[in-house]
């Protein structure tokens, strides 16, 4: 049974503007073209023409956008009907905050350096991480063999530069989050992190003590009994937390690509911002203006140092 209960102002903000910001980081990866031939990902393609990297980070990033426009479809979505209501349960939120943090710290991890050729290698080791787990979902010995053979030619190829042990693929999910928090301006503390995704992962797969963690205890009184009943009912303010994660990852991503693809990142993001503020429906009594102000007051990440 779905009980409603009442979002507070301040989540029920950050619930929208995570929506909201979904919807702009989706609509600024969709204005970045090609790389410009001055740009980080230029170098790094003249290093490595094999697989675009620019194109693997793109789906990396659109992945983790992806899924938070899932949420956004939930919590502002483009159209309304009068009589819409908003029902949360306790797992998707976390499940889609997860897969939106797993997938856009892979591209966060592989553009965080400047150095052309330490891209090439962090290309390189997730490459290798996605044949592998492709090849273990085959039950075909042949397509296992093809795409072993796949790995072994990519090993061959770069074996005048990198050592197999150079490019080995990441052991987790969980060690390429953590890595990826290291990004200088990203403001994401690794342990803070960790405990958020494991909560996040622990919803998504079904596990008890979620349920327990991340939720409060709600007393409502029966009238005809005189009696209270309690229920559980997800922390409005935990959910809000992993999406913010999920979010902060996401732009990050983006960023770090109009940067690494030689484009304006403030030209880039304005025009995303006023596309969305175009085409979002507005409450009664909100202007368009409005709607810019809120978009304009998030802090999006900025990349420094590297």
């Amino acid at each position: 049974m779905i009980i409603p209960f009442p979002v507070d102002d301040k989540n029920s903000q950050t619930w929208i503007v995570a929506a909201h910001s979904a919807r702009v980081n989706q609509r600024a990866m969709s204005l970045i073209g090609d790389p410009q031939p001055s740009s980080n990902f230029a170098a790094v393609a003249r290093l490595y023409p094999y697989e675009k990297v620019s194109d693997r980070v793109r789906a990396y990033l659109m992945a983790g956008i992806e899924h938070m426009l899932t949420w956004a479809d939930l919590a502002a979505p483009l159209k309304f009907h009068e009589e819409q209501a908003m029902n949360v349960t306790l797992r998707p939120a976390y499940t889609l905050a997860r897969a939106a943090i797993e997938a856009s710290a892979q591209a966060v991890w592989l553009m965080n350096t400047r150095d052309p050729l330490e891209c090439v290698r962090r290309h390189l080791s997730l490459m290798r991480w996605d044949l592998q787990e492709h090849r273990k979902s085959k039950l075909d010995q042949a397509q296992k063999e093809a795409i072993k053979i796949r790995e072994t030619d990519l090993l061959r190829r770069v074996s005048q530069v990198f050592e197999p042990d150079d490019i080995k693929p990441p052991n987790t999910y969980l060690e390429v989050i953590r890595l990826a928090c290291e990004a200088d301006g990203l403001h994401l503390e690794p342990d803070a992190v960790e405990r958020h995704w494991r909560a996040a992962s622990g919803a998504a797969h079904g596990k008890f003590w979620p349920t327990q963690d991340l939720q409060r205890i709600h007393l409502e009184e029966d009238h005809e009994s005189g009696r209270y009943r309690s229920f559980q009912l997800p922390d409005a303010s935990a959910i809000s937390e992993v999406l913010e994660v999920a979010n902060t990852m996401s732009q990050y991503g983006v960023v770090l690509y109009a940067q690494h693809s030689g484009m304006n990142v403030a030209a880039v993001l304005g025009q995303a911002m006023a596309w969305v503020a175009e085409h979002v429906p507005l409450k009664p009594g909100a202007t368009r203006a409005d709607l810019m102000r809120l978009l304009h007051s998030v802090e999006w990440p900025r990349q420094t140092g590297t």
